[in-house]
């Protein structure tokens, strides 16, 4: 099923450009603010309510440990998150590649049955709620059909060169009824599926998918 999603383009500010910074983060996109220490801002969205979700997975991707919503000063109503050395190569990769977009953000169009690329080398933890809803399906067997990690239980993968997940069947999820909650949260158009697809298809943007 085709799906269009807005998403925000990366683009790069020195800490003279803060305010250029915050504007882009209002119109939807990712900000890099680059000194010392680079640090990303986007926009917190209304006052009460969750960050707007591409917003919160674009913070989920560089694995900050934490972020903060700015309270006062030029990038008020915006939220700031540390970019660690280790993530400094990756971002910058995703500001190249924006850069052939124009504006804040950029409408781009998915259709995950044609894809599949999230399912491909990932590691999908399974929770008691997961463990429940297999039960309650009557896919009690599945749980037999689980890889262990320390005291993790996963969706196994296929050993071969793309690792694909055991219940993927041409590019179709045959537990969908009953997939995980880390499939049911997984949104498309984040940086993590548009990595996915890279990794599979050499493309974030793989033509026809």
């Amino acid at each position: 099923m085709l799906e269009i999603v807005v998403r925000p383009l990366w683009r790069e500010f020195s800490p003279e450009q803060v305010r250029a910074a915050v504007r882009h983060a209002k119109a939807g996109g990712i900000s890099v603010v680059k000194d010392a220490r680079w640090r990303l801002l986007g926009d917190a969205g209304p006052p009460g309510e969750d960050l707007p979700e591409l917003v919160d997975w674009a913070i989920r991707a560089v694995e900050a440990s934490r972020w903060a919503e700015v309270v006062e000063g030029p990038a008020k109503g915006c939220v700031e998150a540390k970019i660690t050395r280790d993530w400094r190569v990756r971002v910058q990769e995703w500001i190249d590649r924006d850069r052939a977009f124009k504006g804040a953000t950029a409408e781009a169009r998915f259709d995950c049955m044609l894809c599949g690329a999230c399912c491909h080398d990932n590691k999908v933890v399974l929770d008691e709620q997961d463990v429940q809803r297999f039960r309650d399906g009557g896919r009690a067997d599945l749980l037999k059909r689980t890889s262990k990690k320390g005291i993790l239980r996963l969706l196994p993968l296929l050993r071969s060169k793309e690792k694909p997940c055991i219940h993927l069947k041409e590019k179709v999820c045959t537990i969908y009824d009953v997939r995980p909650n880390m499939c049911r949260d997984f949104p498309v158009g984040t940086e993590q599926c548009l990595t996915s697809r890279e990794d599979l298809y050499g493309n974030a943007f793989p033509e026809g998918r």
